[in-house]
């Protein structure tokens, strides 16, 4: 098959998730406080929706001490994402370490030969808390 469509998004902020639950656009109560701060979001964009509600394949709702793993990882292949930024791969990681990787890899069809496109949307937008996180904290 052609090419799948996986979105990733911070649980404090699953604001997509819970409208493709609901099957309509809908809105999250606050606070949606993730270090995600770019995906921070409590209700989908009215513009977007039906492309989104529409493409994807599967979603994905992580943590933050995912996002944070996901910034080393990068940086250790000496790649400079943001918290929002390495939001794609903090989902891959959490997919690979909970478990959900099974029930995902199969809706994507991803296989021991799949190639992933990661989206980094964010370079270090805070430098100080870039190098705190990088750092290990």
């Amino acid at each position: 098959g052609g090419p799948r469509l996986l979105d990733v998004e911070p649980t404090r902020a699953a604001c997509v998730l819970s409208s493709l639950q609901a099957g309509q656009l809908v809105s999250i109560p606050e606070p949606q406080d993730s270090i995600m701060a770019g995906l921070n979001c409590g209700t989908p964009s009215l513009v977007a929706w039906p492309d989104v509600s529409a493409g994807l394949d599967a979603l994905l709702a992580t943590d933050d001490a995912w996002a944070r793993e996901a910034m080393r990882a990068l940086a250790g292949d000496g790649i400079v994402a943001g918290e929002t930024g390495a939001a794609g791969a903090a989902g891959l990681l959490d997919m690979r370490e909970s478990g959900e990787l099974g029930a995902l890899s199969d809706a994507l069809g991803l296989g021991a030969h799949s190639r992933v496109l990661l989206i980094c949307t964010e370079g270090a937008t805070d430098p100080e808390a870039y190098r705190r996180i990088v750092a290990g904290g």
